[in-house]
């Protein structure tokens, strides 16, 4: 990444290190419905015979200085068209629950306590979806950032998916674990963890290479420049599909409508916006649903062509389950 690139995520980066890793997790589910708050944030679907659950764990704005390649007046407008407030919009943070014949899998495990308040909800959600930690037989890393993959460490820095093995990219965990001596210091921040995720899950560690199947049903595909290693997941079952396809859009009403635009947490903003035209072109042609790990709860869109850009299109509520 580009130091002045990276410099531009500064006011993100400060609120993404504000909280220490070690802070308590959030409250019970029940104890938050006490309190008033919104019900848990889950929500079932079915793609074939596979049940995939959306599970939140929060959101967190992303301002128009933390994106490179559009101007403050453009940001603002291109969200006051969508009905969003530029000031405040909420960018989601996703996870995904799978579940496939005799295995339960996650795909990425939200912020826990690295990223501040409205975020590290996935615990309180995953119980809601009446799933225990132990009972996760993989983790799916999209890719190896904060917002993926530090709730995938407990409290105590051990695996907070006890049983499960943790699927990762060769290309990110090369990246992740290499030397950040020089790096700015967020940059060694996020090394770290990742180097402590690899470090909790040991032995339980598959490398994906490719367009690998990582269990029946499960195809990664391989979506660089985000990070060297940023993959999707394809979910098939008979004729329906549907990619899980992480971060390639970070602030969904710009980047739909400006594909063009990059966020300085891109390692290779270049890559990471052919990437994302590749995407689009792809997902809209072929009609193939996705979500997105920061589309919206439950993030699960359809995208069309719309002049030179995209918009999506919510997917509707599944009556079946």
């Amino acid at each position: 990444m580009k130091r002045r690139d990276f410099l531009a995520t500064a006011p993100l980066a400060a609120t993404a290190l504000a909280s220490p890793m070690l802070a308590a997790r959030p409250a019970s589910a029940e104890a938050h419905a006490m309190s008033g708050g919104q019900v848990p944030a889950v929500q079932r679907f079915a793609v074939g015979d596979i049940t995939v659950t959306a599970i939140a764990d929060g959101s967190l704005h992303i301002g128009p200085e933390n994106l490179i390649g559009i101007e403050a007046p453009d940001y603002e407008e291109l969200l006051t068209a969508s009905f969003r407030d530029p000031a405040t919009f909420p960018s989601a943070v996703n996870c995904f629950l799978i579940e496939t014949g005799d295995q339960t899998i996650m795909v990425d495990a939200g912020t826990a306590s690295a990223m501040g308040p409205s975020l590290g909800k996935m615990p309180q959600n995953l119980a809601a979806a009446g799933v225990e930690p132990g009972a996760v037989t993989k983790l799916l890393a999209t890719h190896l950032h904060p917002d993926h993959v530090a709730g995938a460490l407990g409290e105590d820095g051990a695996a907070f998916f006890p049983n499960a093995e943790l699927a990762v990219h060769e290309a990110d965990r090369a990246f992740w674990t290499g030397d950040f001596s020089g790096a700015p210091e967020m940059m060694q921040t996020f090394a770290g963890l990742a180097g402590n995720v690899l470090s909790a899950y040991g032995e339980r560690l598959q490398i994906i290479t490719g367009e690998d199947e990582v269990a029946p049903g499960i195809t990664a595909m391989p979506l660089p420049g985000h990070t060297p290693g940023h993959t999707g997941y394809m979910i098939s079952s008979g004729d329906a599909s549907l990619l899980i396809w992480a971060d390639i859009v970070h602030v969904a009403p710009v980047q739909l409508a400006r594909p063009g635009v990059a966020i300085g947490f891109d390692v290779d903003p270049d890559q990471a916006v052919a990437t994302r035209r590749e995407t689009l072109d792809r997902v809209a042609a072929d009609r193939l649903m996705v979500a997105g790990s920061h589309i919206g709860f439950p993030g699960l869109v359809n995208i069309t062509a719309d002049g030179e850009g995209y918009r999506m299109i919510p997917a509707h509520w599944d009556y079946s389950l």
